[in-house]
């Protein structure tokens, strides 16, 4: 006889979505940290740290980033939090991670396309692929937290 107790319950839509939506928040937030240590960094550099301008590059990128990152989670990531069963292979964080730099990747090279294979490009498709991945480590540690009741 299986008590009702050892049967883990489904949590709530909402809850679920939660979980999803805080995945790719963390995704976005370590890309606009990265970008801001960079452009701090090179402002150091240059020996301009007074000079703030620095700062409109970060602001510029993070509206910009988060279209592309909050568009993914709507069209891809959301379905996918929700029909792959919490059981799956693909909720392994070595494999969700790297199935989500993959995804970062494939997304910012179709976007960019393949007549544009210069550095801009190349930097950009690499920091998709980062961000890729740490939403989908975040999404794959915090799973079964989103996933029951």
């Amino acid at each position: 006889m299986i008590a009702h107790a050892d049967i883990p319950v489904e949590a709530p839509l909402r809850r679920r979505i939660l979980g999803s939506a805080l995945s790719a928040a963390v995704g976005w937030l370590a890309l606009n940290i990265f970008v801001l240590g960079v452009l701090a960094i090179e402002a150091l550099q240059r020996e301009q740290p007074s000079n703030y301008s620095w700062w409109l590059g970060s602001a510029f990128i993070a509206p910009y980033s988060a279209l592309f990152v909050f568009g993914t989670w709507l069209v891809l990531l959301i379905p996918l939090y929700l029909l792959i069963p919490l059981r799956s292979v693909l909720w392994r964080w070595p494999v969700c991670t790297f199935c989500g730099a993959i995804a970062g990747g494939l997304i910012m090279s179709a976007f960019y396309g393949s007549n544009s294979p210069d550095s801009g490009s190349t930097m950009m498709i690499v920091l998709a692929s980062a961000t890729g991945a740490v939403t989908c480590l975040f999404g794959a540690l915090t799973a079964r937290r989103f996933h029951r009741a």
